[in-house]
């Protein structure tokens, strides 16, 4: 198959950015925040380590700093064992550390396992997974639009605030992000030759996605357009396969390995559980919970994406070339603010979630503007650049010097 020249070009400009992104961070200043020196001790924990942190070092930038979500995915990584798993927060999301030691088999021949190999085949598995959802997108988007579509919004998804942030911190957000394009992908080949056999495995993969982390806006979203289509027995074999995957997890946790099995958005943050005590308590609480749910939604929306992608894409998606656009684009909304009020925790990089379609119809809508600004004789094209070079400047900068990009409550 002949790889088109636009996206060798995307793929040379994500090595731009992940380059970028190491000399000049977006990282936040809290507590959950690491500066790399605290970590230099595992780091140099063998010669072979020591040697390329004494190489690597000089190229990152002091501000570098690393969530603290990472030591456990990276512990994980390199000890995807009974004893590491016991009682730890990401017992229910095996897939990024397994990932990460699947990358890290090869270099394990020739290299000792450390934490440190641990953290660079968690980098480069960042790199696999962005590299392959911006060529997943590229795809989607030059068969249901265009290619000149398909190239600027792969352009925003690379220069985006979620990957110059994400990409170089070994959490889980970049896994999502493949998930939710490769699930995507999967319902485009669908819809387009439906069959009881991809039905079948398609459910499974996307299913094994939610061992990632628990995201299952992606399932309500194709669950939601198996109603509105009316195809309810394909819905509800959907539902049920999208669920394997953690049952076979769960009972490889409690019956091979013997161990309680742990749901930290349920022990954490209270998934679901916190309904019960809202429906318990005052009738004006569940009010006031309800009524700010959507405000809360818009507000990490506009975070996530740092508003001119959303204002745009609220003009583009008129001009879908669909029949059903509207459910399809209002659709994924709907299952993404139904998740994060279930888990009542807003966050900017779920909502950010949505750049399947926020970013081709943020350049449908830059377009249209482009033409109708053709009329008081402005230079073609010259607003679509201007534009896209804004959303690219603003979306590089140090973002946490503004506001905190994981959690806006």
């Amino acid at each position: 198959m002949k790889v088109s020249p636009r996206v060798y070009l995307l793929l040379f400009l994500l090595m731009a950015q992940f380059a970028y992104s190491f000399i000049f961070p977006s990282c936040g200043f809290t507590d959950n925040w690491l500066p790399i020196s605290s970590y230099l001790a595992k780091f140099q924990s063998r010669g072979s380590d020591n040697f390329l942190v004494s190489k690597l070092l000089p190229f990152i930038s002091n501000d570098y700093r690393l969530n603290s979500d990472v030591g456990n995915y990276v512990e994980l990584g390199l000890n995807f064992t009974r004893q590491f798993f016991q009682g730890h927060v990401f017992l229910n999301r095996p897939l990024y550390p397994f990932l990460i030691f699947l990358v890290s088999l090869p270099f394990r021949i020739f290299i000792t396992p450390s934490y440190g190999l641990a953290f660079a085949c968690a980098i480069l598995l960042n790199f696999i997974l962005i590299a392959s959802t911006v060529c997943l997108f590229y795809w989607f988007v030059k068969r249901v639009l265009s290619q000149k579509a398909a190239f600027l919004a792969s352009l925003l998804l690379i220069f985006s605030p979620f990957s110059h942030l994400s990409i170089i911190q070994p959490m889980a957000e970049m896994l999502m992000a493949f998930a939710v394009m490769a699930s995507v992908c999967l319902l485009y080949i669908y819809i387009k030759n439906p069959s009881w056999l991809k039905l079948v495995f398609f459910s499974f993969i996307i299913g094994l996605f939610m061992l990632g982390k628990m995201f299952f806006a992606i399932g309500l979203f194709i669950f939601l357009l198996a109603l509105y289509f009316k195809r309810f027995k394909e819905g509800l074999v959907f539902l049920a396969l999208q669920f394997l995957p953690l049952l076979l997890w769960y009972l490889w946790v409690t019956k091979i390995w013997q161990m309680p099995y742990y749901s930290a958005e349920v022990q954490h943050w209270g998934m679901g559980v916190w309904l019960l005590d809202l429906i318990k308590g005052p009738w004006f609480e569940m009010v006031r919970v309800i009524l700010f749910a959507v405000p809360n939604f818009f507000k990490v929306l506009i975070y996530g994406f740092l508003l001119i992608p959303v204002f745009f894409s609220a003009i583009g998606w008129r001009l879908l070339p669909w029949k059903d656009k509207a459910v399809f684009y209002f659709a994924p909304f709907l299952s993404i603010m139904a998740l994060e009020f279930l888990v009542n925790l807003y966050s900017p990089p779920h909502a950010f979630l949505l750049f399947p379609i926020v970013y081709p119809t943020a350049i449908l809508g830059i377009e249209r503007a482009d033409e109708y600004l053709k009329r008081f004789r402005v230079p073609s094209l010259l607003f679509t650049a201007v534009t896209i070079a804004a959303i690219i400047i603003i979306s590089n900068l140090d973002i946490y010097q503004i506001f905190s990009y994981l959690y806006l409550m």
